[in-house]
């Protein structure tokens, strides 16, 4: 059957053009001009004009047939498929997963630097606290001198005395003040109520000072440490009960000199020249307070970042909640583990005593700090789950 209007061929069942309604007539196909086309597009089938019962025809026969007109010469194209096949309209692409994958290490690695950077600037205030005035001053009042090995101090067995290799400072101030009636308890009581302690804290604020902005400071001899002794001689003598003669000053004051070496050997010409000048710069503009600024800055740029690699609020919350919770927590952590001493079980007992002044100072600021991030962290995620928890519901 063939449509006289349009040309276009179908099979014995059909009576009518599915394109333009038209009776069908039939006709004598020629085989030899026959080649094969598509099956008519689906929006055809779908045009108003087509006839149910034809279509169904069309749909259990499974083919058309169509007629073309070209150059007045006319020619048949026909397509003919099995009985069993049954076109399939593709309606789309399946989008694929690697934009998400690569979202996701690209906020993971923006997490990551934040972490990073939080640590960093964790460090560089850790380090300018310690070279802090204030800090320096409760660093040497909380410095138990008394109890450093009396070896790393300065003081030996020379002169007579037999005095351990693992004594302490207290145990060999004892040994060179027998005869005078001193107890320990004494001894520990005339440091704490003297100078030495406020000496001290001078001597090591000039060594932060030095650290810190370059600034030389005096230069620390036996001739300074002899000063502060004298400072003290009434103290001295009013807790052994009698004045100090100038036999026992002479023999303190001689004890005092055979510190000088010990006092050459930390100078801080002496420092400077271990270190080298490369060190001491980095670890100066590492403390300073622009890099301190610029590292916590650049840990709040990736927030920036998380926002313009995820559009939906939830997941930078996540992300970067996650980065700064995990930053909080291991300030807490370090500080407890310094706080105990686990890093530093294998350290003799001068350092053991030194980092352990030094935590008990610092600590409660970098507790305070590690807690606010921790807490920052812990609402960031909580508001990310519950605006994940409100979009699901909606």
């Amino acid at each position: 059957m063939i449509c006289p209007n349009c040309g276009k061929e179908y099979n014995e069942k059909m009576t009518c053009c599915i394109s333009c309604g038209s009776p069908l007539v039939a006709f004598e196909q020629d085989t030899d001009q026959v080649i094969f086309e598509p099956l008519i597009p689906e929006a055809v089938l779908a045009d108003e004009s087509i006839d149910v019962k034809s279509s169904e025809n069309i749909s259990q026969n499974g083919f058309v047939r169509v007629h073309e007109k070209n150059s007045g010469n006319s020619s048949e194209t026909v397509e003919e498929l099995p009985e069993d096949t049954i076109p399939v309209r593709v309606t789309g692409e399946r989008k694929s997963s690697s934009p998400k994958a690569a979202v996701n290490i690209l906020s993971f690695a923006a997490a990551a630097m934040m972490f990073a950077f939080i640590l960093l600037a964790a460090a560089s205030l850790t380090a300018r606290l310690i070279t802090d005035s204030k800090k320096i001053s409760e660093f040497a009042a909380d410095l138990d001198v008394m109890n450093l090995p009396a070896v790393q101090a300065g003081i030996t067995s020379y002169g007579g005395y037999d005095i351990a290799d693992d004594a302490t400072v207290l145990e060999a101030v004892f040994i060179m003040s027998e005869g005078t009636g001193l107890t320990r308890d004494d001894i520990r009581k005339i440091y704490e109520n003297s100078t030495a302690s406020e000496f001290l804290a001078s001597q090591l604020g000039g060594y932060a000072s030095f650290i810190r902005e370059g600034e030389m400071p005096e230069k620390l001899t036996s001739e300074k440490l002899k000063a502060v002794f004298s400072e003290n001689i009434d103290l001295i003598s009013e807790s052994i009960g009698k004045p100090l003669s100038m036999h026992d000053i002479d023999l303190a004051f001689s004890e005092l000199d055979r510190a000088e070496p010990v006092l050459e050997a930390i100078a801080p010409a002496k420092l400077e020249g271990a270190l080298g000048d490369g060190a001491l710069t980095a670890v100066r503009l590492f403390s300073s307070l622009p890099v301190i600024i610029s590292e916590s800055i650049a840990a709040a740029v990736m927030l920036v970042v998380l926002r313009a690699l995820n559009k939906r609020p939830e997941r930078v919350l996540g992300w970067g909640g996650g980065a700064v919770l995990a930053g909080g927590a291991a300030i807490l952590l370090v500080s407890f583990l310094c706080s105990v001493q686990v890093f530093f079980t294998g350290q003799d007992r001068f350092v053991r005593s030194i980092v352990k002044s030094v935590t008990d100072v610092i600590s409660p600021d970098l507790y305070r700090l590690g807690g606010i991030l921790a807490a920052l962290g812990a609402v960031m995620l909580m508001g990310a789950l519950t605006i994940r928890k409100i979009r699901t519901a909606k």
